[in-house]
């Protein structure tokens, strides 16, 4: 299949009904250089890479990554603009010299301490909350092909490993995927992908996510992004566990704005879906909304602060008794959640490449059944290396 059936088929996929040129990577004295703007009509994604490189070198990192994510969405990079921005610019530097295809890469390890907070839960098991000390290791990365004048496919990988000091506790591994299309816009982007989790649960085995997810960026100007996603996936357990499978549909809109002349940036983003039990699960479907938000800043050149948290409601549509103590049915209710999530820490970087990050993160889960209240902080110092 040659390179212009390539290309009608992915933006079919799209849902786009666009007819698209056949140009190659601009070549350096091939042809005048276009302005920013005209550039990004006639050929959106050149002129994305050509603008977000002028914000680079003149220090607007994340007006950089603004321009930069209307081609390509790499996961899992750092919460710097800075360190974000310089993964992109390689990119798109390797472009402007002819070469389609980029990546980049990451290598974690370090350890931290693990601490369950007293709950409901744990006073009602009658025994001690947990105290551990791990060991972690994370690895990853990415590759982009940009197919066109607006067309790029993307893939992510990125595995994590926890080791816990106590020998009766589970280890944590997990394998998590994305790849997508990305079509650049004149003012944004759009793209369609798929992603997964392969997450280990113990002696049951393994639980598996699959999703497909479909996304619409909207940059409004230099320093302010709205986003559109949507998803469908489904989550399922080993066999032990299977009344626990689910469907589900999920719904973000996210703004986006860059801050302190691009050394920083803020996200606020809503959400909502709804779950589906598959296997008579004991609480029934379930639908959920929440809120979620991330902040960095790039103090100096070594150091930077980042900060994010989310809240999640989950309310089940699964009916029970309500019994007195003489187990005499009182009245009905169903279960409802409250997950809260507060993160942060420093990012040092004391050598190209290399960078310490020291963090610390707490988790909280309300319920008004017992054995679902749950609370813990963690304490985190990572080493990285990023190539």
């Amino acid at each position: 299949m040659n390179q212009p059936s390539v290309r009608r088929w992915l933006a079919a996929i799209l849902g786009i009904g666009l007819s698209l040129g056949d140009h190659a990577p601009p070549a350096v004295a091939a042809e005048p250089v276009q302005e920013p703007a005209q550039a990004a009509t006639t050929e959106p994604l050149a002129g994305h890479l050509q603008r977000g490189l002028e914000l680079f070198d003149r220090g607007d990192y994340e007006g950089a990554v603004l321009e930069f994510e209307q081609v390509l969405s790499y996961d899992n990079l750092q919460p710097d603009p800075r360190e974000q921005a310089e993964v992109y610019a390689r990119t798109a530097r390797g472009y402007a010299a002819g070469n389609r295809l980029s990546g980049f890469g990451y290598l974690e390890t370090g350890g931290g301490y693990y601490h369950e907070n007293p709950t409901n839960s744990t006073r009602a098991a009658g025994h001690a909350p947990a105290r551990d000390w791990f060991w972690a290791a994370r690895a990853g990365g990415g590759l982009a092909y940009l197919i066109g004048d607006d067309l790029s496919i993307e893939g992510n990988l990125d595995y994590r490993f926890r080791y816990y000091d106590d020998a009766g506790r589970r280890d944590d591994s997990d394998l998590r995927w994305r790849a997508a299309f990305t079509q650049s816009l004149a003012q944004g982007s759009q793209g369609i992908g798929v992603r997964g989790r392969a997450s280990y649960r113990g002696v049951p085995g393994y639980r598996q996510d699959y999703g497909l997810f479909a996304f619409r960026h909207f940059d409004l100007n230099a320093t302010n992004r709205l986003s559109l996603e949507g998803e469908l996936r489904t989550r399922q357990y080993p066999a032990a566990l299977r009344e626990r499978t689910y469907h589900a549909g999920e719904f973000w809109l996210k703004w986006t704005r860059s801050l302190w002349d691009g050394r920083g940036a803020l996200t606020l983003g809503l959400n909502a879906g709804q779950e589906w039990s598959t296997h008579q699960r004991p609480d029934g479907n379930n639908t959920f909304y929440g809120m979620a938000f991330d902040w960095s800043l790039d103090l100096n050149p070594r150091l930077g602060v980042f900060l994010s948290g989310f809240w999640e409601r989950n309310a089940f549509a699964e009916d029970h008794d309500l019994m007195d103590d003489d187990d005499q049915p009182i009245g009905v209710d169903s279960r409802c959640d409250d997950q809260y999530e507060l993160g942060g820490g420093l990012i040092y970087t004391f050598a190209p490449g290399w960078s310490l990050r020291p963090e610390v993160l707490w988790k909280r889960d309300v319920s008004n059944r017992v054995s679902v209240n749950y609370s813990a902080t963690e304490l985190w110092l990572m080493i990285r290396k990023a190539f």
